[in-house]
């Protein structure tokens, strides 16, 4: 059978998208919710884009239909409730972990909870007992400091929402090169995120970093200013401004623009872009499972 019509869908808030087929004569807008049938069963999800694939055929799963008022409506018990239910519990159980949020499933005959721990957690007495208490099955998932911070949100250094929590639907590999590609201090209270990881936007201007260095000398090079022929040595480098601090023979020290330098002799340090990029961060977390 060959779909045309594709939904881009999302069952959580910057998570992961997946791919649903368009009925015929069914007709969708981005942000409409949806029903769709997965692994799990039937679960609502978010469109947040729509694409039109010409005469390609590809075996994909289809939206079941448009969500109605009664499938947005909460079943015979919500998230809170739930939540609230498993958090008592682990007081009972005297269990070292931390509840960061409860899913009830489509069907409401199924909730999964995610919560953090310091180490390995025998929860198979907990699981019996919110299924007793609840009446329905039940699914626990660890999640490390990366994924917990995600679920949570909350404000990043820079006074705006956390990019994993807000839009990042996957984490970026990011290492203290980075860090030192834009000349920060690699001071943890600077450089960390919530999750006490390496911010990941430190990923995003690194290119633009990395390539201002192939273009600019580096701190320690001969240079010599084009307009009055002074010789010195470069140090200090403004990359964004593309601006040098230069040391002159005399000692003094001058202000001028990149392109007014002519390069005598390079530092003779290794280029960063040639450096092995081994300085990686603590290490990233599992992914949470795939929904589908």
């Amino acid at each position: 059978m060959t779909y045309n019509n594709l939904a881009v869908v999302q069952f959580k808030r910057a998570g992961k998208i997946y791919h649903f087929a368009v009925q015929e004569r069914m007709l969708l807008l981005v942000g409409d919710m949806v029903v769709v049938d997965t692994d799990r069963g039937l679960s609502l999800a978010k469109v947040v884009r729509l694409i039109y694939k010409k005469d390609r055929e590809r075996k994909i799963k289809p939206v079941i239909r448009k969500a109605t008022a009664g499938d947005l409506k909460e079943g015979r018990i919500s998230a809170d409730e739930a939540q609230a239910f498993v958090q008592k519990k682990i007081t009972q159980l005297e269990l070292n972990m931390k509840v960061l949020q409860v899913e009830v499933q489509f069907s409401g005959n199924k909730i999964v909870v995610y919560f953090s721990a310091p180490g390995r957690v025998d929860f198979r007495k907990l699981v019996k007992e919110i299924a007793a208490g609840l009446k329905l099955r039940v699914e626990l998932k660890q999640v490390g400091p990366r994924n917990e911070t995600k679920l949570l949100g909350g404000l990043g250094v820079c006074g705006r929402e956390y990019c994993c929590s807000s839009f990042l639907r996957d984490f970026l590999p990011v290492s203290t090169r980075m860090a030192k590609n834009q000349n920060l201090a690699l001071n943890p209270g600077k450089v960390s995120g919530g999750c006490g990881r390496l911010l990941c936007c430190l990923k995003y201007e690194n290119e633009t970093y990395t390539a201002l260095r192939r273009e600019l000398p580096e701190k320690g090079a001969r240079v010599e200013i084009i307009s009055n022929s002074l010789k010195g040595t470069v140090s200090k480098v403004d990359l964004l401004n593309e601006m040098l601090m230069v040391e002159s023979e005399n000692n003094e020290y001058l202000h001028v623009a990149a392109q007014d330098v002519k390069v005598l002799q390079p530092s003779g340090r290794a280029s960063k872009s040639e450096k092995p990029d081994d300085d990686q961060s603590w290490g990233e977390d599992l992914d949470l499972q795939d929904l589908l």
